[in-house]
């Protein structure tokens, strides 16, 4: 049974350059446990939706664009045939430009992520 090796990514439409190995966070509660008196206690906290992904840096790729993103639509396509759709989302931090490896990390959060 194949597992996901590699996925496409697409903001507004656009299908974006990337590298193998982007990382899709889904969101939604992160449990942090604590022990007292022998027992194991957890709260709860909630996590955004968030992508994390290398786009490869040709004469096409536009930096300034890529971190000036806000209310975009995302959509995550696996080889494996799943695919997500992101929605609300926005770059988190300035996109760099890595000279030694022809990349920039793209760092975005969404408000949600469905199955598409």
């Amino acid at each position: 049974m194949q597992i996901t090796g590699k996925a496409t990514i697409s903001v507004d439409g656009k299908e974006l350059a990337t590298e193998n190995g982007a990382k899709l966070t889904v969101g939604g509660v992160k449990r942090n446990t604590e022990r007292h008196g022998g027992r194991t206690y957890y709260h709860e906290e909630e996590v955004a939706a968030e992508l994390d992904c290398n786009v490869l840096h040709t004469k096409d790729a536009d930096v300034i664009a890529l971190s000036n993103m806000v209310g975009v639509t995302g959509l995550f396509k696996a080889d494996t045939g799943q695919a997500f759709i992101l929605r609300g989302g926005f770059t988190t931090e300035p996109v760099p430009i890595d000279a030694s490896s022809g990349k920039s990390a793209l760092k975005m959060a969404f408000q949600s992520v469905d199955r598409k």
